[in-house]
């Protein structure tokens, strides 16, 4: 391992996970600098680039930022989780080396997370709207809110001291049972410590797709269980929920959120896959090409997932405890629908 000269312990960590992107993390650690704050840092882990990541990061002469490699890639996962215990902070704020942020914002961020003491939480994008954020009580709000969200992973943030207690290096290192969402595991779990919140202020900005952006070095739709795909959406779905059933809260609250993860795999794994599969430049991104998704093969997927996700429960037994019916999870699905179009009726209104 190599670093520059460590700052103090500080308030607030932004932790960049990269692989040969050294144009991209250059420019974003010399963003975030442009912050004046002496009370926040900046920790990269290299994941073994072939490129000139290191010697770009060697050219920035600030204390504030702390460069380290893995001298070889250890995968995504391993960078993501790694780069965040590296951190000194009070709070961890995990950014992409591909993604930006607005350093005008970031003091204002740093006393949010001072003042509230959110356990966890992430940062919403788009334009500001004078509503700072919403905080949830710890427990089921907390974890319907936040836990499990599958939120762009640029500005999910952590109390660092709760995180470093869950031995996340440990327990959620295992691709095959956390995908490509380790940090929302994490979540869940913190959402039972303490408060967690979304933070509405335009502070990140995930990267743009276009027709010239940077294909994705950790997803390739080659694999059939992709996490965008009807497959890769179930088997998430399904370790969701076989976690869910081993937290440390009632059976009513785990039937309530396995039901969640349900009606959310089911609606990504139909709807959400045909509108990926006719967006040119997500496909593009992901190494596909587009194509239609019809009627036939939707329902075929609805179909699929239920049982799938049925199947999963059963072979799990703390999970199998919490078997949902059928009954369940139509008035689950009803409820929704009304609730949606309350909001539609509402918005139309007002």
């Amino acid at each position: 391992m190599t670093a520059t000269d460590r700052a103090p312990a500080t308030a607030l960590s932004f932790c960049i996970p990269t692989f040969n992107r050294s144009s991209t993390v250059q420019a974003l650690v010399r963003r975030v600098l442009q912050c004046d704050d002496p009370d926040i840092e900046v920790v990269v882990l290299d994941n073994g680039s072939t490129d000139d990541t290191l010697s770009r990061l060697a050219s920035i002469d600030d204390p504030r930022l702390s460069v380290h490699t893995n001298g070889s890639n250890r995968g995504v996962i391993f960078n993501i989780l790694h780069v965040l215990l590296k951190a000194r902070g009070d709070y961890c704020c995990l950014l992409l080396d591909k993604d930006s942020v607005d350093p005008a914002g970031i003091t204002a961020f740093k006393s949010f997370l001072q003042k509230e003491r959110p356990a966890t939480g992430f940062c919403e994008y788009g334009p500001a709207t004078g509503h700072v954020a919403d905080l949830f009580e710890a427990g089921l709000p907390a974890l319907r809110k936040v836990g499990y969200a599958c939120h762009h992973p640029s500005g999910y943030f952590f109390e660092a001291k709760r995180l470093r207690g869950l031995d996340i290096a440990t327990r959620f290192s295992d691709f095959d049972y956390v995908g490509h969402f380790p940090l929302d595991f994490m979540q869940a779990e913190l959402s039972l410590q303490g408060r967690a919140a979304v933070y509405h202020c335009d502070l990140f900005s995930p990267e743009q797709l276009t027709a010239t952006a940077k294909k994705s070095f950790g997803t390739h739709a080659g694999k059939e269980d992709a996490f965008f795909s009807p497959k890769g959406r179930l088997k998430m779905a399904t370790n969701f929920s076989r976690h869910i059933a081993r937290l440390p809260i009632d059976g009513g609250q785990k039937r309530a959120l396995i039901t969640d993860r349900y009606l959310q795999g089911l609606i990504t794994s139909t709807l959400g896959y045909r509108r990926l599969l006719a967006n040119e430049l997500i496909c593009n991104h992901y190494h596909i090409a587009t194509r239609r998704v019809g009627l036939k093969e939707t329902l075929s997927e609805a179909v699929g997932f239920h049982k799938g996700f049925m199947q999963g429960l059963s072979t799990d037994a703390p999970a199998r405890a919490m078997a949902l019916s059928t009954t369940t999870i139509a008035l689950a699905f009803t409820w929704r629908a009304i609730g949606a179009l309350a909001r539609r009726l509402a918005r139309a209104w007002a």
